[in-house]
C-alpha cells in the first residue's frame, strides 16, 4: 500500500518528548483571543478534560459552540457547568448526544442531528478533539476495527465527510480544523507511523495485537496525516475561501483519556507530572485561532503550548510524497459505506 518510510531520528524522538515534559511558556492565551460573536464552532468530547476546557473558552469569546458527546445527559451536564462559571457571554452552547466515534452507523446519525443544530449557519471552526487511549490492546469497534483506529480515524473522517458541506463555503472569513494528535505519533509503527498490511486489524486474533501503545501511536499518526490530506482533497476551495487545517499534540494533560488507568499510585504520579487540561485547551486554540497560521501551514504539527514543529521524520516526509493521501484513501474505503 505505501512504500518503504525513511528511516526516523531516535535522537529526535528523544528531543521532542523532553519537550513534553518542558514546553515553552502559552503562545497564545485568552486575552489575545479575537471576540468570537457570532462565530460557530463544532468540537467532538466537549464535555470533559481538554474538549470542556476548549468549549469554555470559546463561550467566553462569545461563541456558538456545538458540543458533540456520546452521551447527552453529560453533555447537558457540561454545558450546565460552563453557564453556571462564565457570566455575560453573547455565545450560545448546544449538545448533540449519540455521537459514538467507535460506531459508523451512530456517526451517520448524529450527523444529521448536529446539521439540524447547525441550521444553515456558517460553520467556522471544527476541532477533533475526542478520541480514546485504553490501556489494553483488545478492544474492538462494533464494525469489527480495532477500538482506537475506529474511534481516533475513521469517526471523526466519517463525520468530517458529513460536516464538509456545510463547511466549505465561502461565509465568513474564519475557516480552521483541528484534528488532535499526539506524541504517542512517536511509538507507531515504523513505516509512516501505519500497518499498511492492515490497520484496522480486521480479522486479526487478539494475541497478535501489538502494544496498545503502538496502536495508540498508529492513530495519533494517522490523525497527522489526516490534516493534510483534508486540506489537498479539497484544495481548491480550502485556497478559496481561506481556511487552514492542522493537527496538533494538546501536551502532557491531566484529561479523561486515563480514565482506565485505575492504580491509585499511578494516577497520584501522573498528576504530578501532568499539566492542569486548560492548558492543553491553550494548545488547541492556538492550532484554532492563532492569526500567525496561514494556509501555507497547511498540516502543520502544533504542540504545547502553541509551537509548529516537525512530526517523526518518516511522517513528515510522508506529508509531502503522497503518503497521507493514501492513508486518507485508505480509510475512505473502509467508511464510505456510511456516505
Amino acid at each position: 500500500m505505501s512504500g518503504k518510510g525513511p528511516a526516523f531520528s531516535s535522537l529526535y524522538k528523544f528531543k521532542e518528548l523532553y519537550y513534553s515534559f518542558r514546553p515553552s511558556n502559552p503562545a497564545y492565551t485568552p486575552e489575545q483571543y479575537p471576540d468570537l460573536n457570532g462565530k460557530l464552532a463544532v468540537i467532538t468530547g466537549a464535555n470533559t478534560g481538554i474538549g470542556f476546557e476548549v468549549m469554555k473558552l470559546l463561550y467566553s469569546k462569545n461563541c456558538n459552540v456545538i458540543c458533540i458527546v456520546r452521551s447527552q445527559e453529560k453533555g447537558l451536564e457540561a454545558r450546565k457547568r460552563v453557564l453556571d462559571e462564565v457570566k455575560g457571554s453573547f455565545g450560545s452552547i448546544q449538545v448533540v448526544g449519540g455521537c459514538e466515534l467507535g460506531s459508523l452507523a451512530k456517526v451517520r446519525t448524529a450527523a444529521n442531528e448536529i446539521t439540524k443544530a447547525i441550521g444553515g449557519r456558517p460553520v467556522c471552526l471544527i476541532v477533533h478533539n475526542a478520541g480514546v487511549m485504553p490501556r489494553a490492546n483488545t478492544d474492538t469497534s462494533e464494525d469489527g476495527f480495532e477500538k482506537m483506529f475506529a474511534v481516533n480515524v475513521m469517526g471523526p473522517q466519517l463525520l468530517q465527510h458529513y460536516l464538509d458541506p456545510l463547511f466549505l463555503k465561502k461565509d465568513d472569513d474564519m475557516k480552521r480544523i483541528v484534528w488532535v494528535s499526539s506524541c504517542a505519533h512517536f511509538y507507531g509503527f515504523s513505516d509512516y507511523g501505519i500497518n499498511w498490511e492492515n490497520p484496522t486489524f480486521e480479522n486479526v486474533e487478539l494475541k497478535d495485537r501489538p502494544s496498545a501503545l503502538t496502536l495508540y501511536g498508529q492513530s495519533k499518526a494517522a490523525n497527522i496525516f489526516q490534516a493534510k490530506a483534508w486540506a489537498t482533497k479539497h484544495k481548491a476551495i480550502v485556497d478559496n475561501i481561506g481556511c487552514v487545517s492542522v493537527s496538533c499534540f494538546p501536551g502532557l494533560i491531566q484529561s479523561d483519556l486515563q480514565r482506565d488507568i485505575t492504580s491509585s499510585w499511578a494516577k497520584k504520579a501522573m498528576s504530578t507530572i501532568l499539566f492542569k487540561s486548560y492548558y492543553g485547551a491553550y494548545t488547541e486554540l492556538f492550532a484554532a485561532l492563532s492569526p500567525k497560521l496561514k494556509i501555507t501551514d497547511q498540516g502543520a504539527y502544533i504542540v504545547p503550548f502553541g509551537e509548529i514543529h516537525d512530526p517523526r521524520c518518516d511522517i513528515k516526509s510522508g506529508l509531502e510524497n503522497g503518503t497521507d493521501l493514501k492513508l486518507w484513501d485508505f480509510v475512505e474505503s473502509k467508511i464510505s459505506a456510511f456516505f
